[in-house]
């Protein structure tokens, strides 16, 4: 016999709850977790006013998830959960994380999967069972998780560069994509935690270019995605020079990321191409 919980019964009790978000979508999703302290973190680590709230089922290890599908993703919510220490069937929890929790609350870890046992010959292990260096864990960090998402940057500021509204939605699609598709356990802990805080406004803000029915309005978001994109710049292990600019002139000086040292301005285009200045060379 299924359990309600008191959050359960308030959500029986107040039906037009989520009726508040716009575009709301719902849906259900296995997040496993022990408790009502547990029900209380995972819900508390999905809402977002206005955008996102959820249900946990104490019994069934199960959320019902609505969220406004113009403003965030289910990805986006699933990521939260999974930063606040619980795994769900599409992310899994940081160890971090999870070893933070309180003791009541520390759940097993259906989704986890076992290390792969030390005397197993496999690639990266010799039949003594040692691990060659290059077989290190996912966690300490793989560049590549990264390198779509900066690669869809790069092409939607080009894109705006060549003054291509219809590229630049594509390219602003294929960064939402992107952002949705990054698996945070490849992440370097550094890397993740900065992860943490950037991926909402990141998807957020894509979706809101990929959506824009002019070349101004595609511009005037792309300014927003700089600070994210920097933090991830600054973390991100590799050796490749990435520049920052600023235009002075764009809503009153705008800065972007480039590959290139020249100059080509994504907010003005051939109007002001070399309008702008290298502002800082970022490296590792």
């Amino acid at each position: 016999m299924r359990t309600i919980t008191l959050s359960t019964a308030l959500w029986l009790l107040l039906p037009g709850c989520s009726a508040q978000l716009k575009h709301a979508q719902t849906t259900t999703v296995r997040i496993d977790g022990d408790c009502p302290m547990c029900e209380k973190t995972i819900e508390k680590a999905a809402y977002a006013k206005g955008e996102a709230e959820a249900d946990w089922d104490v019994d069934a290890k199960t959320a019902r998830i609505t969220f406004d599908s113009t403003r965030t993703t289910l990805d986006v919510v699933l990521q939260r959960i999974a930063h606040a220490g619980y795994d769900s069937e599409r992310y899994l929890a940081p160890d971090a994380a999870y070893a933070a929790l309180p003791g009541c609350c520390q759940y097993e870890r259906n989704f986890k999967r076992k290390p792969q046992h030390a005397l197993e010959t496999a690639p990266g292990h010799d039949h003594a069972g040692h691990t060659h260096a290059a077989q290190q864990p996912a966690t300490e960090g793989k560049p590549e998780a990264l390198a779509p998402l900066f690669e869809a940057y790069f092409q939607l500021k080009d894109a705006l560069v060549a003054s291509d509204a219809a590229k630049a939605k594509a390219a602003a699609q294929r960064l939402d994509a992107a952002v949705r598709a990054v698996d945070m356990g490849t992440l370097a802990a550094d890397v993740h935690a900065v992860w943490m805080q950037v991926m909402e406004p990141l998807a957020n803000t894509a979706t809101a270019i990929g959506a824009a029915k002019d070349l101004e309005a595609q511009r005037k978001a792309f300014a927003e995605l700089t600070d994210p994109m920097i933090a991830l710049v600054r973390t991100r292990p590799g050796s490749v020079p990435i520049y920052l600019d600023h235009c002075p002139m764009y809503e009153g000086g705008s800065d972007w990321l480039s590959r290139d040292k020249a100059i080509r301005n994504p907010f003005y285009g051939a109007q002001m191409m070399t309008c702008g200045s290298v502002k800082e060379t970022i490296s590792k």
